[in-house]
């Protein structure tokens, strides 16, 4: 069996490095400082495969052909990942590129001083000062420093942040180049990040896997978080010392992006970031990315009833990992989903860019990778099985979503009702009077119990003529009948008359007099004191008798309103606690249309109307909540109609900015 060069076996390196309550396997190319994670059975084979090709003539004896497949295994494994580094012409791709800018190992002595100071004793105590007086300033002034987290999203906020974000990375950097001088970890190189052509700098700290403990690796991974810290820190007091309102700020906006970029992604353990590094070593599973995730994918086949790979793990161990795989995926889900929801309805253009940026990086990106990644063949290289499978499967998984693009789904929309007290249920002044006495301001009455007593002295002088006036009548009609059978009819006539106006006014002084018309419960809605003159249409409270029906209203959205008008499916109202259904036809839709005086423009809303069967005297502070699906539509025209709502989102934030900046100048 022929093996490799002595010189290629001298320049790899076998390191045991302490994973757990067991051990990891490390094989390190010098050359490169690319490592390699073995198993203990591949690393044991790849000890007795080296010493052979070393000239160990005991260990050439002792090589089995196994064990010799697995060493040329490894080494082929690294022998591909250094050619790839060195001689494959890496394509140009602007949405990920990596640039080497120097040697970060030659920054490590002259600054051997200072890592010493940032990262012993007089660092903590520098940290723990600026933490007090951050403390004390928040204090006293109220943390007003809170306020710059309002207009995160604003275009302002946003180039801010384009622009600090390099620099407070940089910083974030020299903390880790920092923490791996002081534990004696040579880093090797240092550049920028171009994703999405926007330059972040980096720094090479893997040597740390293969000389540093797991306490120093724990220190250089929280290296960057406690650098954000002190940065956040040192800009919220610069903020509170600062006067000049645009310098003020730019600071307020650049300790809003530290802590924002610290808290979401750099401390996050669910990113596979600084975060992520602390908590595999604290778990002792330093793989725990990769494992999650294989874990995630051997039980998601399993209980799908395909083939799987057998578990690494015990049972347990399995469900936490694959639990941990699923929360980071649903957490990378979430962060992009919050961003595109918040930028896409005010930047159409930079929430499109931001979603598909997002969605190569977190998903496409690293799946790209594991497929382009082909293990190197071994001395006898076996034919690779299953890939028809796997065609047809993934061609049933197209299928399948193209067909799901078709299903109906009934469009579903939630809406706050109460008891329509503006209008029904409102209890209204019709005469002006002055108050006498009123009701208890919330208590249940009887019907025909007062609510309101009123007293006008105009409706009570026009009362007292009306009488006279009806009075005179009735003594001219007796001196008319008298006189002729013409008399008495002019006499009838006048009469009539009288009886008229007397009718008008005991109904204008009956309306000084408000009643229940019904039982139920009376609640006043503003204080009335005696003596108190109230105009006509004055609204005093509301009262909600103890009827079998209820009429509820809501504001309802524009955007469902041509979902109303193809017809509803169900309608289900929540009621405390309680879900009870209600019949589609006991609801309306009714457009209104109100005139803005100073904008001198007409804006139209719509309200539901919906009638229901239960007392609105039952109803709390809280009302109800209706759960109104629409008739069903396939699921790419929920998607179209998403995209629409957003478009016009982005036009109306577009034009009220607009209109800000216009009045503003």
């Amino acid at each position: 069996m022929d093996l490799p060069r002595p010189a290629l076996v001298k320049q790899i390196e076998l390191h045991l490095s302490v994973e757990g309550r067991g051990f990891s396997y490390l094989l390190c190319d010098r050359v490169s400082g690319q490592i390699l994670r073995l198993s203990r059975q591949a690393a044991l084979a790849y000890r007795g495969f080296a010493g052979a090709a070393l000239g160990d003539a005991a260990a050439r004896d002792r090589l089995s052909q196994e064990d010799a497949k697995r060493g040329f295994t490894a080494l082929a494994w690294l022998r591909q990942m250094r050619d790839g580094a060195r001689f494959t012409k890496k394509r140009f791709n602007p949405l990920q590129m990596q640039i080497p800018l120097l040697d970060a190992g030659r920054l490590q002595l002259p600054l051997e001083g200072l890592a010493r100071r940032c990262f012993g004793w007089p660092g903590a105590v520098a940290l723990v000062l600026l933490a007090l007086v951050v403390l004390v300033l928040g204090i006293r002034n109220d943390w007003a420093i809170m306020v710059e987290f309002r207009d995160v999203f604003s275009v302002e906020a946003l180039l801010t942040f384009g622009l600090v974000s390099p620099f407070l990375k940089l910083i974030h950097e020299t903390g880790h180049l920092l923490a791996a001088t002081r534990c004696g970890v040579r880093l090797r190189k240092a550049g920028l990040n171009l994703i999405g052509l926007y330059p972040i700098p980096y720094v090479d700290c893997s040597e740390a896997d293969l000389v540093a403990t797991r306490g120093q690796r724990i220190l250089i991974s929280a290296a960057g978080i406690l650098t954000d810290i002190a940065v956040g820190l040192t800009l919220f007091i610069c903020w509170h010392l600062t006067d000049g309102a645009e310098l003020r700020q730019v600071l307020g906006r650049a300790f809003v992006f530290s802590v924002f970029s610290s808290i979401v992604f750099n401390a996050n353990p669910l990113m596979r970031m600084d975060g992520y590094f602390i908590l595999a070593d604290v778990l002792g599973h330093r793989n725990l990315g990769t494992d999650a995730t294989a874990s995630l994918r051997r039980l998601w086949r399993s209980g799908l009833g395909l083939t799987a790979q057998p578990p690494r793990f015990r049972l347990r161990t399995e469900i936490v990992l694959a639990l941990y795989g699923l929360a980071s995926m649903i957490y990378r889900w979430f962060i992009l989903a919050t961003l595109v929801w918040n930028l896409l309805p005010r930047y159409l253009g930079v929430g499109l860019i931001v979603g598909a940026w997002g969605g190569w990086l977190m998903f496409v990106g690293p799946i790209l990778q594991k497929v382009r990644a082909v293990p190197p063949p071994g001395p006898e290289a076996a034919p690779v099985e299953g890939k028809p499978r796997r065609r047809v499967f993934a061609a049933l998984a197209g299928l399948a979503l193209v067909g799901l693009a078709f299903v109906p789904l009934s469009p579903v929309t939630v809406i706050d009702m109460a008891p329509d007290t503006l209008a029904t249920y409102s209890v209204t002044v019709d005469r002006p009077g002055a108050v006498l006495r009123a009701a208890a301001p919330d208590a249940r009455v009887e019907a025909g119990q007062p609510l309101l007593a009123l007293e006008n002295p105009d409706i009570a002088s026009r009362l007292a003529l009306a009488e006279l006036r009806r009075a005179e009548a009735d003594l001219a009609r007796r001196i008319d009948t008298a006189v002729g059978a013409a008399g008495a009819q002019r006499g009838a006539e006048q009469v009539a008359t009288a009886e008229a106006q007397l009718a008008l006014a005991r109904a204008d002084a009956a309306a000084l007099q408000i009643a229940a018309p019904a039982a139920g419960r009376f609640t006043l809605t503003r204080v009335l004191h005696p003596g108190e003159y109230l105009a006509a249409g004055t609204v005093i409270g509301q009262f909600l008798p103890e009827a079998q029906q209820t009429v509820l209203v809501g504001a309802f959205p524009e955007s469902r309103v041509q979902h109303f008008d193809r017809g509803l499916s169900d309608i289900t109202l929540r009621v405390g606690g309680r879900y009870l259904p209600v019949a589609t036809d006991r609801a309306r839709l009714a457009e209104e249309v109100r005139t803005d005086a100073e904008a001198a423009t007409a804006q139209r809303s719509f309200t539901l109307r919906l009638a229901f069967d239960a007392s609105p005297a039952g109803f709390g502070p809280g009302g109800a909540q209706a759960r109104i699906a629409f008739a069903p539509i396939p699921v790419w025209r929920h998607a179209a109609g998403w995209v629409a709502a957003k478009i016009a989102q982005f036009r109306d934030a577009e034009i009220a900015e607009r209109q800000q900046r216009l009045e503003n100048t």
